[in-house]
């Protein structure tokens, strides 16, 4: 989940985290500076935001770019029971580190849920949302959603995301124990300089994502949409701005990439997102600039 890319982006990065706290942190800071709005990445599945450091070569400096991530990770703690208390912690916390609106969100896959849902507890606050930007999500389909009764599937998606082989099968008599050994067995990508409770808590932490996406009923959000989708993956892409448009009511812009859904982040269609997401801020910014105060 750490992607190859710019050097000096990464060591940035690190620098950063490391003066502001750590990588497992609720708000990572991934850039700060800049005089352009904050944007803030709402995580995917696994409840880090690591993937989006791949955004970082692409999208302009001017734009602080801080992840969202999981409680539960940094230490034992409880885990939000529904999308609505998950939404009003990630707000919280957001309000932290910019106290007031426009605020611009980012969500790729289950992160796209996430951020819709932290847009519309903004809105209830009183707050503007300056852009939203979904990365090929469905509020619709909250069946795919389903969480997953076999845990040797879940641990298959954290090897998987963290660059080991998925190799547990549903024979496995203790998945958790062979995917420890996996990890310990391949040192240098990440996992294995965890404790075993912080490996274990992914689990936790991806089955009660599941849960609450699959239990939230969305609403309805009053600002612009940028969505980006992976022509690979159903449905068609009027099928899927159909549906995203009984959810946002404000203008909409789409990019359509020939990619799969799960290499959205790969430096080819990152080469295409960051140019296109640089624009719409920049577009973002001039339009609150502009407006009234009232």
């Amino acid at each position: 989940m750490m992607p190859t890319g710019d050097v000096q982006s990464l060591r940035m990065f690190r620098a950063t985290t490391k003066a502001a706290g750590g990588v497992l942190d609720l708000v990572m800071p991934m850039r700060v500076g800049g005089d352009g709005p904050s944007l803030f990445l709402a995580h995917p599945l696994i409840g880090l935001s690591w993937c989006y450091l791949a955004l970082l070569p692409q999208v302009d400096p001017r734009y602080p770019l801080y992840g969202l991530q999981a409680r539960g990770l940094r230490r034992p703690e409880p885990l939000p029971a529904s999308m609505l208390e998950m939404a009003q912690d990630y707000a919280d916390q957001i309000r932290k580190v910019q106290p007031a609106g426009p605020y611009h969100l980012f969500g790729w896959s289950l992160g796209g849920n996430i951020a819709f849902a932290i847009a519309e507890e903004l809105e209830r606050r009183g707050e503007r949302i300056g852009l939203l930007v979904i990365l090929d999500s469905n509020l619709a389909a909250l069946d795919a959603l389903r969480p997953v009764n076999e845990p040797w599937v879940v641990y298959n998606i954290i090897l998987s995301q963290f660059g080991y082989v998925p190799s547990l099968t549903p024979d496995d008599p203790d998945p958790g124990a062979r995917m420890l050994e996996l990890v310990r067995r391949r040192p240098g990508l990440g996992l294995d300089e965890w404790p075993a409770w912080r490996v274990h808590a992914l689990q936790r932490v991806i089955d009660n994502n599941l849960l609450v996406a699959h239990t939230h009923q969305p609403g309805r959000v009053h600002c612009p949409l940028l969505f980006i989708s992976c022509t690979s993956n159903p449905p068609p892409l009027a099928e899927k701005m159909e549906a995203w448009r009984s959810f946002v009511d404000g203008p909409f812009e789409v990019v359509e990439l020939d990619i799969d859904h799960r290499h959205m982040l790969l430096p080819e269609p990152v080469a295409r997102i960051g140019p296109a997401l640089s624009e719409q801020l920049l577009r973002a910014a001039a339009v609150f600039s502009a407006a009234p105060i009232v």
